[in-house]
């Protein structure tokens, strides 16, 4: 019986030990980035519905400062919902380090507006929302449109991104006459009069992977079961982890 007992508290403890080092290896830091452009608060909502997923915030300009000093480390993935436009020569080496050390990012929405006079971004972030003040010469600008019902359909069933989803109906705010880079991976389309038919889209740039989702506008979006389950399983993917 004793040795029974024993057997049975070492098996117990081992498991213990590897639930453990699983609860540890799949807890991942993100940092969200806010700042230049207005949003609900109940977009924090979406990350406390999160298991194995923690994380801070910031917003401009002192996120760019943070990554210029080099002071985002601790975290795996850098999700942006800002829409900031000023960047001085040291910050975008700072934000170009972290890309070359390979820090996932994903990217939501109105980001997509951001460094509209920094031609590099559009590389990083795999295309660009031309704002009608920028100095972008090639388009007369984008257009927004709210509340719109967009039916997605999921372009690559294949993608860790796309795990687990299925084609989905969301009101949301469109973009429209935005510009994509031909060598994203698309992963959601829809097709709408007022909105560009890719709404999500995976790439790398230098050794990082990158993720930009279009959607996201509002509490519409926000309670979107499907829209959340996107965001977890990009900020997943761009970590180099599986949930």
């Amino acid at each position: 019986m004793f040795k029974f007992i024993k057997v049975l508290f070492l098996i117990l403890t081992l498991v213990s030990l590897l639930y453990g080092r699983e609860e540890k290896r799949s807890m991942l830091n993100i940092l969200i980035i806010t700042g230049g452009h207005d949003f609900e608060a109940s977009f924090y909502e979406i990350f406390d519905s999160f298991e194995h997923i923690q994380y801070d915030t910031i917003s401009q300009p002192e996120a760019n400062q943070a990554m210029m000093f080099n002071q985002v480390g601790k975290y795996d993935v850098l999700v942006f919902y800002d829409m900031w436009q000023h960047i001085t020569e040291q910050e975008k080496v700072g934000f170009l380090n972290l890309l070359e050390k390979g820090r996932g990012i994903v990217f939501l929405h109105h980001s997509l507006a951001s460094y509209q006079n920094w031609a590099e971004y559009k590389n990083i972030i795999g295309g660009k929302y031309v704002l009608k003040e920028s100095d972008d010469q090639v388009s007369a600008g984008s257009t927004y449109k709210h509340d719109l019902i967009l039916h997605v359909k999921i372009a690559d069933t294949t993608h860790a991104v796309t795990d687990g989803l299925k084609d989905f109906q969301i009101k949301d705010e469109g973009y429209k006459g935005i510009e994509i880079l031909p060598s994203v991976q698309p992963l959601l389309t829809v097709s709408h009069t007022d909105c560009a038919e890719y709404v999500a889209w995976a790439h790398k740039y230098q050794n990082s992977k990158i993720v930009y989702i279009l959607l996201g506008h509002d509490h519409h979006a926000y309670q979107e079961e499907s829209y959340r389950k996107l965001i977890q399983n990009a900020i997943f993917w761009v970590a180099g982890k599986s949930i």
